[in-house]
C-alpha cells in the first residue's frame, strides 16, 4: 500500500515531499526522466501491449512550471469496479501536460473533471496536487471529494504536514482514529524529521527523507530469507511505511489492476525538494527492485538504481 508524505515546515523549503511506491516488483516501469519534450520529469509505468513501450502513466512528478502530482490507489473494499477501468497514472499526466495553465482552473473535482472526462471512470485514487509557484495544493479522491491541505507553514501547526495512504482521506491536521498504522506513523514521523533536521544541510536532510521512507514496524526486516517467505498480509502493509518484499498469495491479485510476478512490496521511493523561493527543485527516485530476482540482490538501504536531477524553474 503506497505512502505519500508532504510538508511546507521546514524553513528553507516551500515543499519537502516523500513517496513510496508498493507494488508488484515485476510490472514494467521506466525510472525517472524528462519526457514529453522534456517537460515533465517523472517515472512511468510501461503498457505491456505496446511494441513501442510506449508511456502509459506515472505515479509521481513535477513540470517545468511548477505543478506537481503524486497517484494512490484508493482500496474501498475487495471488489473491483469494473466500470472504473480507466489508469490511474493518467490522472497525474493530464495534470502534468497542461501548458501554462492556472492552478485555480483545475483546483477541485469539478474543475479538473472539465479537463478529463475520464475522472469517473478511473480506477479508485486519492489524488495529490499543486502548484508550487503559487503555492497551493489540493487532495481529490474518485468519491468526489476535494480537500484544502498544506494551507501553513508554521512546523508546529498540524496543518504544514500531510500523510496520504490508501484509505480514505482525513484531513491532515486531524489523522482520525480510522487512519491506518502507518498514516499515524508517518505523520508522527514526519514532523520529527522537520524539527530534527531544522539546521541540516540538504544531503544530510535528503538522507533523512529515505531513512523514513524506509521505516519499517516489522522487527525482523533484515532476516530477509524469512522475510521473503512471508505472504502479503493487508495488516502488513497498512501497518508499515516500508514493505518489504512479500509472496503473493497463490491466486490472489491483490486488488492490482495489473499483477505480475511473485513478489510485493515497496519498489520505488521518491524525496522532492522545491527551496523556499520556489526556484529550485531537487528530484531523486531510488529504485529498490525492478524483478523479482532483484530482491535477493537488494535492499532499501542498497537500492538497485538511483536517479537524481536538480533544475530550476
Amino acid at each position: 500500500m503506497c505512502i505519500l508524505m508532504a510538508t511546507r515546515a521546514h524553513p528553507a523549503y516551500e515543499l519537502i515531499l516523500i513517496s513510496n511506491r508498493d507494488e508488484f516488483l515485476e510490472r514494467e516501469t521506466h525510472a525517472t526522466c524528462w519526457h514529453n519534450d522534456d517537460f515533465i520529469l517523472s517515472p512511468y509505468d510501461v503498457a505491456k501491449t505496446s511494441m513501442e513501450k510506449q508511456i502509459f502513466g506515472t505515479w509521481s512528478g513535477i513540470n517545468k512550471e511548477g505543478k506537481l502530482a503524486t497517484i494512490l490507489n484508493l482500496k474501498i473494499d475487495d471488489q473491483r469496479d469494473p466500470t472504473k477501468s480507466k489508469s490511474r497514472g493518467m490522472l497525474p499526466f493530464t495534470f502534468l501536460t497542461s501548458h501554462k495553465a492556472s492552478f485555480q482552473d483545475w483546483d477541485d473535482y469539478n474543475k479538473f473533471e472539465k479537463h478529463y472526462d475520464g475522472l469517473r471512470t478511473t480506477g479508485d485514487f486519492n489524488f495529490f496536487y499543486g502548484d508550487v509557484i503559487e503555492k497551493r495544493y489540493k487532495v481529490i479522491d474518485s468519491l468526489g471529494n476535494t480537500f484544502n491541505v498544506l494551507g501553513s507553514t508554521c512546523s508546529r501547526d498540524p496543518d504544514s504536514y500531510m500523510v496520504i495512504s490508501n484509505g480514505k482521506f482525513y484531513k491532515s491536521s486531524s489523522i482520525s482514529e480510522q487512519a491506518w498504522e502507518k498514516v499515524k506513523i508517518a505523520r508522527d514521523s514526519l514532523e520529527t524529521l522537520i524539527l530534527d533536521n531544522i539546521e541540516s544541510d540538504e544531503e544530510t536532510l535528503i538522507s533523512n527523507c529515505f531513512q523514513l521512507a524506509s521505516k519499517s514496524s516489522l522487527p525482523d526486516t533484515a532476516l530477509k530469507p524469512a522475510l521473503l517467505q512471508m505472504l502479503v498480509d493487508p495488516n502488513v502493509t497498512m501497518n508499515t511505511i516500508y514493505v518489504p518484499p512479500l509472496r503473493r498469495p497463490p491466486g490472489n491479485d491483490l486488488g492490482a489492476s495489473i499483477p505480475d510476478g511473485d513478489y510485493y512490496g515497496t519498489r520505488s521511493q521518491i524525496v522532492l525538494l522545491v527551496s523556499k523561493n520556489s526556484s529550485k527543485v531537487t528530484f531523486i527516485e531510488r529504485v529498490l527492485y525492478s524483478s523479482d530476482e532483484d530482491v535477493s540482490h537488494y535492499s532499501a538501504s542498497a537500492p538497485k538504481e538511483e536517479k537524481r536531477f536538480e533544475f530550476e524553474l
